[in-house]
């Protein structure tokens, strides 16, 4: 092929809606860790959204450099269409997989079969380039780009929500749609980390609920939410008939897990997350927050009835830190948990070194450092090196972010700066 045509060809695919035109890099991502989500849902989720699943699986197979393993997921998202008994616009679902197929058959340098299928996504744009119809081919696209960045990584949660936001203007009612939208902003407030945040998910999470209310995932994080609220009998109502209709979820039992944690309940929380893991042994979520919980359970005072239990307790949380560490390793906060949990365990010299580790990652935010600072504070404060905790606090109070961390280094550095005075004056 000249490089005429080919260049006319390229022009032809930036065009196309699709994975390799939305700008999820792979640098961004820990690639194994989505890949083990997606295939994790492919098994438990409903089977609506499979073919999804296999467009991004495939995606990421092309950020590995290995296409024709991405082909064999376009395959398969291709034959779930056609078993799904889809009636009406099954060709509309298969306009961002013909696109996905073009880029992968231009990559293998396939030039003739990526025309073919560029033609074909064109011919469907032609068919659908009318209202109404063409309100139905924007809702899918925008709805499978909006899953795709909320699948990828937090850094997409607000480009996933803008894509939902802009689909809900064309079908204000669409259930699938409303759900995304709610778990995108869900997910957002999740990681501003600060006390002040709006609870912006709280009534859309209500809606969804409403339009889908036999989505038990929608109704735990409802609950997680109205814990945010205080409103601790309704949060506790939705998780109990949560677990009561999808008993077998892993992602209903890790939300469950996760909001008897926040309850303080976490003795429940890990018996309801040993239960996830069974079912996803690779899920980094439910690893860190058994990590979370056996860490809140380690006595830094212990009488030698209770020694041995408390040293069970720490194997835990380092074992369940360490997992979570191993199965993604661009996780900032994976690493701080796995720092903090060495620091109580009094491992000292480990607790530092992953400290020094994170501080090299090249993916902090200015959240995280926050984060990371404020747990290296606690960590000179626990030896006793308080001139170095003041400094790691300042750091954080530097930093303008209106998080839970600066608020709580303003109030811990005020009590070192008056132990200070008060020793200074003796």
């Amino acid at each position: 092929m000249s490089d005429i045509v080919k260049k006319s060809l390229m022009d032809r695919l930036l065009k196309l809606q699709c994975h390799f035109t939305w700008h999820l890099l792979g640098e961004d991502v820990d690639i194994d860790n989505v890949e083990e989500r997606l295939n994790d849902q492919i098994v438990f989720l409903p089977d609506a959204l499979k073919h999804r699943m296999y467009n991004l699986l495939a995606y990421l197979k092309h950020l590995k450099g290995d296409h024709e393993e991405a082909m064999i997921q376009l395959q398969n998202a291709e034959e779930h269409i056609q078993e799904s008994n889809i009636s009406e616009d099954t060709d509309v679902r298969r306009t961002v997989m013909y696109a996905n197929f073009a880029w992968v058959f231009y990559h293998q340098n396939q030039f003739t079969k990526s025309s073919i299928y560029a033609t074909k996504v064109e011919i469907i744009l032609k068919q659908y380039e009318s209202p109404p119809n063409k309100n139905t081919l924007i809702l899918d696209i925008y709805g499978e780009q909006g899953w795709a960045y909320l699948s990828f990584t937090g850094k997409y949660y607000q480009q996933a929500a803008e894509c939902f936001e802009k689909a809900l203007e064309l079908d204000p009612e669409d259930p699938e749609l409303n759900s995304g939208y709610a778990m995108a902003v869900y997910r957002m407030e999740g990681i501003s980390y600060s006390s002040n945040t709006e609870i912006k998910s709280f009534p859309l999470l209500e809606r969804a609920v409403r339009l889908n209310p036999r989505d038990t995932v929608l109704k735990v994080l409802l609950a997680l939410k109205c814990l945010d609220m205080k409103n601790y009998n309704q949060g506790t109502m939705l998780v109990e008939q949560a677990l009561q209709e999808q008993p077998e979820s892993p992602y209903v039992l890790r939300y469950a897990g996760e909001f008897y944690r926040r309850n303080e309940k976490i003795n429940e929380a890990i018996a309801i997350l040993k239960k996830a893991v069974s079912l996803t042994p690779t899920s980094f979520t439910v690893h860190y927050h058994l990590a979370k919980c056996y860490k809140k359970l380690i006595m830094p005072n212990y009488t030698l009835y209770n020694r041995q239990q408390n040293e069970e307790t720490i194997a835990n949380a380092i074992f369940h830190s360490e997992k979570a560490v191993e199965l993604n390793m661009s996780s900032v906060g994976a690493h701080i948990l796995l720092a903090s949990v060495y620091m109580k365990a009094n491992e000292h010299q480990k607790a530092k070194e992953e400290f020094n580790k994170t501080l090299t990652m090249n993916n902090i935010d200015s959240v995280q450092k926050q984060e990371l600072h404020f747990y290296r504070a606690l960590y000179f404060k626990h030896l006793g090196a308080e001139s170095e905790a003041v400094k790691h606090l300042k750091v954080v109070i530097d930093i303008q972010n209106p998080t839970w961390f600066r608020e709580t280094a303003i109030q811990v550095l005020e009590k070192l700066e008056t132990g200070f005075t008060a020793s200074n004056s003796q």
